[in-house]
């Protein structure tokens, strides 16, 4: 048997994680946050890439911290201006008892928010407008609707949350928010989600993708793109330096903090197997880890230490898949709003076999 995607409802398909979005969608300005709440318990992880990261929290879930995991996970445009929507989130999750308890201080709870932020500023009608407080308590208060309410169904993908000022290639094609799961042989289940903004390109001018090979290996019969916008040149490259690919991954699997912060540190291939060039300077890629602990790994060291193997392998391969979606997902708009083509405007028949994917 081979690692089956699964398009569905991408990080979602891994059952005790919530999600909930806000942002702004309109002409004038392109932003917004998304969090993420793990079940009570999960283990979580980080590993930061990029030479040009905006990060929060990030050292406290850190292998050999005290920390017991995270309370939520921010994913928020803004750059460090956007870093103000935790404030938000952590106001609203404590509010909502979620957090460790405060010692010797009754009915407090101080809930732990690592978060990270991409580079979207002036993505509207260029005046820098990052997602507030306010916005982060907004995505904070869906997410914990959804967690409490099964029948909210929450959106995984497209022009939403942290993915509506996304962009790629040099800002030369509108991108999103993208996700995606792999059910592997052993019964595990992987998935990612990705707010895909990177400097660099998901394939060459001629619509080559450069992860066309993964989706080959996967049996995806899927129409030729035809074509991809041509990058800038080297004169208009630093112009173009407003990036970083943030991300999570998550599995079911019983694994602890070292374990899926190793998970979230190969699952960087997953981006540098999409993007080229990735992981630059102008680039703060982050990937953050959740392992929710509802399959149990085989008490054997050595079957362990491979089933380990597969998932990593297999949150590279949903992180790839989860970008080349977040591409594909992206809400076309007017042309009077002035913004670079999406993937659906250029190659609308490899979208819509691709969004057909199961």
């Amino acid at each position: 048997m081979t690692p089956r995607p699964v398009r569905g409802r991408g990080l979602l398909e891994i059952p005790g994680i919530t999600l909930g979005h806000a942002g702004h969608f309109t002409r004038e300005r392109l932003t917004g946050v998304s969090t993420i709440l793990p079940p009570p318990g999960a283990r979580i992880g980080v590993d930061v890439r990029g030479g040009g990261p905006a990060t929060h929290e990030t050292d406290v879930i850190a292998p050999g911290t005290h920390s017991y995991g995270a309370d939520a996970i921010v994913l928020t445009g803004g750059s460090a201006f956007g870093l103000a929507t935790v404030s938000g989130a952590v106001t609203t999750l404590a509010e909502a008892g979620r957090g460790f308890p405060a010692a010797g201080l009754a009915d407090t709870v101080i809930p732990l928010v690592p978060a990270a932020a991409i580079f979207d500023l002036g993505r509207g009608d260029g005046t820098p407008r990052p997602p507030t407080a306010d916005d982060g308590a907004a995505a904070a208060s869906a997410a914990l609707t959804a967690a409490n309410d099964t029948a909210v169904r929450t959106d995984v993908r497209g022009s939403l949350g942290v993915g509506l000022g996304a962009r790629s290639g040099m800002q030369t094609m509108r991108s999103s928010l993208g996700s995606f799961a792999i059910r592997l042989p052993s019964g595990y289940t992987v998935a990612a989600l990705v707010a895909a903004n990177p400097l660099g390109s998901i394939g060459m001018p001629d619509g080559t993708l450069w992860a066309d090979p993964l989706l080959r290996s996967f049996g995806f019969d899927l129409p030729p793109l035809g074509s991809l916008p041509a990058l800038p040149d080297a004169t208009e490259q630093t112009a173009s330096a407003k990036n970083t690919t943030i991300a999570v991954v998550a599995t079911d699997a019983r694994l602890d903090t070292a374990e899926v912060t190793r998970m979230a540190s190969g699952a960087h291939a997953g981006i540098a197997r999409a993007v080229r060039p990735s992981h630059t300077l102008f680039d703060g890629d982050t990937v953050f880890g959740i392992a929710t602990g509802e399959v149990g790994m085989p008490t054997d060291f050595v079957a362990s230490t491979l089933d380990l193997v597969s998932i990593t392998a297999a949150a590279a391969d949903a992180l790839s898949l989860a970008i080349i979606d977040a591409h594909v997902s992206a809400v076309p708009v007017d042309a009077s709003w002035d913004q670079p083509p999406t993937l659906a405007d250029i190659a609308p028949e490899f979208t819509a076999a691709f969004t057909a994917l199961g």
